[in-house]
């Protein structure tokens, strides 16, 4: 099928790393997978970081709506099968998609919706009325947290469906014990980190709220353990690097800010470490969590997100129920290289099973196919 692709929040080719951009690159990789030629609609982005920014989004309103009229004249003469939005929410609503797809006659589908009725009143009701006005009109909704669907479903139209959609991700081959001691020796030398010492990776763009409060929660946990000669290596930076940095504090010597790593590169520290951990505080997905996983790594998560409702604790990870908790639970796996080589390898089969896409191709042709049979 001749798919139209837009992601209103930020599209495939940002620059700057996120599980966002992450799961909409996977999403088509998914979709070429299964033989469906996808295509990027559009750029343009809808998000409103505030909702008092009115000359932004008065801008928005335009270009979306012109973006609209272009995409009609243009694709009328060789429609596509139907359109795909990857994650709307009050900040980022399809501005363009609703619009092409009444124009054209085109079935809508939508990936990871999401709705919050707190916002129908106040500076953001405008921007939630096109939500509903968007997911009114879909004709299937993929929910990759379910956390979502108590509030989305009730507003689909009678004939709509809907399915849970695990998040995807690409399965790494893993290393020989000599290439893994070869990739660990350049890491070493690169990064300045003892070869011999137990590696534990976390990764997580640095900014203010969520992300400001994992990186919190993650220094008190490690920094609640004794010194075991056990390293951190962090993952990631941004506008709030100055403030995680200084969280960590007093810890120095233990603790390597590697910043943000090309995905070759994170594959690579993936490959030689020995252990992932992350809070996930409010996380919808915790993509950086299932790659690791699919690396191979034993994951220790907390309780306060998405990401801990995948893992069956003590089987394909450790979910910790408290900041003291995730940093014992740490503790358990720098101390036990068996535990960690045993939640490993189910941690790895689990996603093999559950994230590839192979198995999400699958499910995504079949909603595709009953979205386009039921579209007159």
């Amino acid at each position: 099928m001749k798919i139209a692709f837009y992601t209103p929040m930020k599209p495939p080719g940002a620059t700057r790393p996120s599980g966002d951009r992450t799961i909409a690159r996977s999403l088509l990789q998914a979709m070429a997978a299964a033989g469906h030629e996808a295509a990027i609609a559009s750029t343009m982005r809808s998000y409103l970081a505030a909702p008092a920014d009115r000359e932004r989004r008065a801008r928005i309103e335009r270009d979306a709506a012109a973006e609209a009229s272009r995409l009609i004249a243009a694709l009328r003469p060789a429609p596509p099968d139907l359109w795909f939005t990857y994650h709307l929410f009050y900040k980022a609503p399809d501005l363009i998609g609703p619009a092409v797809c009444r124009a054209l006659g085109l079935p809508y589908l939508v990936a990871e919706a999401s709705y919050a009725p707190k916002r129908d009143s106040g500076p953001w009701a405008d921007r939630q009325e096109r939500v509903r006005d968007a997911l009114g009109l879909a004709d299937h909704v993929f929910f990759l947290n379910p956390v979502d669907e108590a509030c989305v479903i009730p507003l689909l139209k009678p004939r709509a469906t809907h399915s849970r959609l695990p998040p995807m991700v690409c399965i790494q081959d893993i290393d020989s014990p000599d290439r893994r001691r070869e990739v660990r020796r350049r890491l070493a030398a690169e990064w300045r980190l003892p070869p011999a010492a137990v590696w534990a990776v976390a990764v997580g763009m640095m900014r203010p709220g969520d992300k400001s409060d994992s990186y919190r929660r993650l220094a008190e946990a490690w920094m609640s353990r004794p010194d075991s000669g056990a390293h951190l290596l962090i993952v990631g930076d941004g506008a709030a690097g100055a403030e995680v940095r200084r969280l960590f504090s007093g810890c120095e010597t233990r603790v390597a800010f590697l910043g943000i790593l090309p995905k070759n590169a994170l594959d690579a520290v993936y490959r030689a470490a020995d252990l992932y951990v992350w809070p996930g505080v409010n996380e919808a997905v915790g993509m950086a969590t299932l790659e690791a996983m699919a690396a191979g790594l034993p994951v220790a998560v907390g309780p306060w997100g998405s990401v801990a409702q995948g893992i069956e604790s003590g089987v394909t990870g450790l979910v910790a129920r408290t900041g003291d908790e995730l940093g014992r639970a740490v503790g358990r796996l720098i101390a036990d290289p068996e535990l960690r080589k045993t939640l490993g390898a189910a941690a790895r089969a689990h996603v093999r099973r559950r994230h590839s896409l192979s198995a999400a191709a699958d499910a995504m042709t079949a909603a595709f196919e009953d979205a386009a049979g039921r579209t007159p």
